[in-house]
């Protein structure tokens, strides 16, 4: 069990530099655009369909190779490809590069989430299981909070201290080279975890093999239970994807620094997602306990009842102050949404087929929510009147995908609550038990 928890907090820490690389080009965002020339789209493409395509897609592939292979070995390499990505565009001179790296980085990181919830399945049971991935979620608001913490400080520094020094590369560029570095760190310590039996307690009678047929097989004979976890996990990721846009938002409706809004927004990455990640594991536990086979989409509902509102309002506020108090709680509701959403899916997905299971899982929601979401808002950004353009597309986003998501996820919540229940009863496992 040492061990388990020792892999748990490298996958967190792997998901904490991963999404520093993601959220990194929010920063310097204005930068780069004024530099190539883009407008509101092409950066919600950069964004979304950029990273969000391979990021989906190659989740599959990946997630047959952690079916089959050790994952620590398929971590260590796609850690380095996505760090070498990210400093490669640091020397993108035109559009379709960075486009190409920014694809690169999510070619990489499209590996993550399927090794990390296999590992994760094989090493925790019962509410241990929710535990560890809710440990793992924290380093999505940890990276993404660190990134923009000392992230705004860095660009702030480098954007004073590179032209005074003489040196000609644009600031943004020499962040994208320096941010790169530290996951090489990480993909080297993977090498030397401990690799665990590949967990057959939770099996399903009908699933011999782990193909990927069978998986969508599987996933397509109880498609009222995944499309419910998959609408509300989708919604959820377009939610979070407003974040992209936050440094923008805040200089054009506040007349806020980078600074200002990096101090402010990576505080509440900490306080709000970490806290709502925490609430999410707490209260996952405690619906375990009482026997709720529903307990993760229970509290993902909770989490999107809290955020859809929040994400729509926060944009609209009088001031900057109003808008981080706003947005604290939508983080809070991400933070718990998120985390109930892949803990949801392992009590639905058989044993052998979780990896698989896993990468089909953020194809779908990842194509439908981060690839779409922040090119949609880009899109509406144009065309929307000026100067108020953009809060006003983030906050149609926000109403327009949340509350029908909220309506489905009710209607859906018993045909899921059905298959975890076959699911338990046919394996070792029971809903709370732990060891």
């Amino acid at each position: 069990m040492k061990s388990g928890w020792t892999v748990a907090f490298l996958l967190m820490a792997t998901q904490l530099v991963s999404y520093i690389d993601r959220f990194l080009p929010s920063l310097v965002l204005d930068q780069f655009r004024t530099e190539l020339a883009l407008t509101n789209a092409q950066v919600g493409m950069l964004f979304g369909i950029a990273f969000a395509l391979f990021y989906a897609i190659m989740g599959l592939p990946f997630g047959w190779l952690a079916d089959r292979l050790p994952r620590k070995y398929i971590l260590s390499s796609c850690i380095a490809l996505w760090c070498v990505m990210t400093m490669l565009g640091g020397v993108a001179h035109s559009y379709t590069l960075l486009f190409l790296s920014r694809m690169g980085v999510g070619l990489g990181e499209a590996a993550v989430n399927p090794s990390a919830l296999g590992l994760i399945g094989d090493y925790f049971k019962g509410a241990r299981r929710a535990r560890a991935v809710g440990l793992f979620m924290c380093g999505t608001f940890g990276g993404a909070g660190l990134c923009y913490l000392l992230g705004s400080r860095l660009v702030h520094f480098i954007s004073e201290w590179a032209p005074a020094s003489g040196i000609e590369l644009a600031p943004w560029r020499i962040c994208f080279l320096l941010i790169g570095f530290p996951g090489l760190v990480l993909a080297i310590l993977w090498l030397f975890m401990p690799e665990p039996p590949r967990d057959k307690s939770r099996g399903y009678v009908s699933l011999d093999s782990a193909g990927l047929v069978r998986t969508l097989r599987f996933v397509a004979q109880n498609w009222k239970a995944f499309g419910t976890l998959f609408i509300g996990s989708g919604a959820t990721l377009t939610l979070g994807s407003l974040a992209f846009w936050n440094i923008t938002l805040f200089r054009q409706e506040f007349g806020w620094s980078v600074v200002e809004v990096g101090t402010a927004v990576g505080f509440l990455f900490f306080l709000g997602g970490g806290g709502g990640t925490a609430l999410s594991v707490w209260l996952s536990s405690r619906f375990l306990r009482a026997g709720k086979q529903d307990a993760s989409m229970r509290v993902l509902w909770i989490g999107l009842a809290i955020g859809v509102p929040s994400f729509a309002l926060y944009p609209q506020m009088a001031s900057g102050n109003q808008a981080v108090g706003t947005l604290f709680f939508a983080f809070l509701a991400q933070g718990i949404a998120a985390a109930a959403g892949p803990a949801a899916l392992t009590f639905i997905a058989p044993g052998q087929i979780r990896a698989q299971a896993t990468a089909f899982y953020f194809l779908v929601i990842n194509l439908c929510g981060q690839a779409m979401g922040a090119w949609v808002v880009g899109e509406l950004a144009d065309r929307l009147p000026k100067p108020h353009g953009l809060a006003n597309a983030m906050t149609i986003e926000a109403f327009a995908v949340g509350i029908p998501a909220l309506l489905l996820i009710l209607l859906g919540l018993r045909h899921y609550r059905q298959l975890a229940a076959t699911l338990t009863s046919a394996g070792a496992v029971t809903p709370g038990s732990g060891h």
